[in-house]
């Protein structure tokens, strides 16, 4: 496929807790995204002692952590799931046990994507006197997310 632009991937999210099925899950599109970064991270623990080989440092992971963040220009419109979305993150309901909880998915162009549970730790509002409205928020695996490679 080669190159993309970022507008071309796509976002959606499914109100549920990371217990659920994603298949039995309803995904909505977060509409008017323009940054969209997803971040894998392991933890690591140093395995280094006196015998070890030419004196150089050991590790082993133990962890892996992912985080989404993105942001936007405001919109209300339904079609574009922003206000349900932030309502989620602001007063989540007892269908997640009150706990902003989503799963998301991100589909690049090629077919490749993440999908997983997350918990939205961060949502902001900007509202500038002269420019338009945006919002930004942040989110942290809360399970296991698979990336899943494009199929050739």
């Amino acid at each position: 496929m080669g190159t993309y632009t970022g507008r071309d991937v796509i976002v959606n999210f499914a109100i549920g807790d990371e217990s659920a099925n994603p298949t039995s899950l309803t995904f909505k599109r977060l509409g008017m995204m323009r940054g969209k970064s997803m971040k894998t991270s392991w933890d690591t623990v140093d395995t280094t002692a006196d015998q070890s080989p030419d004196f150089t440092k050991t590790n082993l992971v133990t962890f892996k952590s992912s985080e989404f963040s993105g942001d936007g220009v405001t919109y209300d419109d339904d079609i574009f799931n922003q206000e349900e979305f932030k309502a989620h993150v602001i007063s989540p309901g007892a269908g997640t046990a009150n706990q902003p909880k989503v799963w998301m998915q991100v589909i690049y162009p090629n077919g490749a994507q993440y999908q997983g549970p997350f918990i939205v730790s961060e949502w902001n509002d900007d509202s500038p006197y002269a420019d338009a409205a945006t919002w930004s928020m942040t989110a942290m695996s809360n399970g296991a997310v698979v990336y899943t490679p494009p199929t050739p």
